[in-house]
């Protein structure tokens, strides 16, 4: 599938959760990237995150790795972002300034629970 091709399909279908059901081959300019695609969804993964994929049966786990991608993707484009979200940041009202304070106060939680059930697996 050609990078282009699987931006479209990733556009088209959105944040809807995707099993991954089957995979094609990435190709940029007629080359092989050595990554792929999934069919239904678009997104792209490497050679070991597409064999993990494979070896996943865990629902829990399952959805696990995938909110965990669909978050790095969302900050990651913040990140991209930063110049907007930098004049965000710097406002005193209105409904972007009232997420990005929700998003920071998310983000503490995930962290400490992040934490808490790492000590936790330690534990045992």
């Amino acid at each position: 599938m050609q990078l282009e091709e699987a931006k479209a399909l990733r556009e088209s279908w959105g944040d809807k959760p995707c099993n991954h059901p089957s995979f094609a081959d990435e190709y940029m300019f007629g080359s092989k990237t050595g990554d792929f695609v999934c069919e239904q969804c678009g997104q792209t993964f490497t050679k070991r995150e597409k064999d993990k994929l494979g070896q996943a049966t865990n629902p829990k786990l399952d959805q696990f790795l995938q909110q965990k991608d669909l978050i790095k993707e969302r900050l990651d484009t913040l990140f991209r972002r930063k110049d907007q979200l930098a004049a965000v940041a710097q406002s005193k009202s209105g409904n972007p300034v009232l997420l990005l304070e929700a998003l920071l106060k998310d983000q503490e939680q995930l962290i400490l629970r992040a934490e808490e059930l790492l000590w936790a697996m330690d534990q045992k």
